[in-house]
């Protein structure tokens, strides 16, 4: 399996590979490059590549340029893009050039899990021509969502304010986040405020009340005891365990 990645940041880029490394258990080449003008004359010069993951923004050439470019090349060449919080109306220029997926900064292992294991099921170089799979509409949406959610995770979050702000009604933003993650909308909020919590602790000297604040739960009582509830430990002990 050849992939070409290109991504500036050194330990996006590291982090990314080791993840393939992981779950890609067959023959693997991994080309790596910090900038879409390098990537481009890799993906020229190569054998034929099964996977492109591209960043958006680059130094030299930039991913919508990289991916407009490679399709001209290579029409059927499965890329995916990865982009950054504040960088959503790129991934939907990117939506344009028949992009395999999109996916959002921090990467989520699973997510890439998905895609790669999509890619091995449809074989070397993946389906030809128009048949090339394209995100749908729907999951664009549960990016941007999920971007909503990390951007906002200090504050409360309503299944309105997220419906409100993709200009869907919110019991089909409920249904469609649901069918597209097999997981409630509020379980997913509740599970990235643990996630913060649980970096907090680690990682800084707040007080309990102080994290659970930071992390739109002000009531510090009922933030132990949901954060036990998923943890199996008390706010405390986590950090006492390092």
């Amino acid at each position: 399996m050849n992939i070409l990645l290109a991504e500036d940041e050194p330990k996006i880029r590291q982090g990314l590979r080791a993840i393939i490394e992981d779950v890609v258990k067959n023959e693997l080449r991994i080309l790596e490059a910090d900038n879409g003008k390098t990537a481009f004359e890799m993906f020229r010069t190569s054998e034929r590549m099964d996977l492109v993951i591209t960043d958006i923004r680059m130094k030299e050439m930039d991913g919508l340029e990289l991916l407009r470019r490679i399709k001209q090349e290579q029409k059927d060449t499965p890329i995916v893009v990865i982009s950054g919080h504040d960088e959503f109306e790129y991934a939907r220029e990117a939506l344009r050039y028949g992009v395999m997926d999109y996916l959002l900064k921090p990467i989520e292992r699973v997510e890439l899990a998905r895609v790669l294991a999509r890619i091995q099921a449809e074989g070397k170089g993946g389906p030809a021509g128009d048949e090339s799979p394209e995100p749908d509409k729907e999951r664009l949406v549960i990016r941007k969502v999920k971007e909503l959610i990390q951007q906002s995770l200090e504050q409360e979050i309503s299944l309105q304010f997220l419906a409100e702000r993709v200009y869907l009604h919110p019991k089909y933003l409920s249904e469609t986040f649901k069918r597209e993650t097999g997981q409630n909308l509020s379980d997913y909020v509740t599970e990235r405020r643990i996630a913060k919590a649980r970096q907090l602790l680690s990682g800084t000297t707040l007080k309990v009340a102080e994290v659970a604040a930071m992390c739109g739960i002000p009531n510090h009582k009922y933030f132990a005891s949901l954060f036990k509830q998923h943890t199996g430990a008390t706010p405390t002990e986590y950090r006492e365990r390092g």
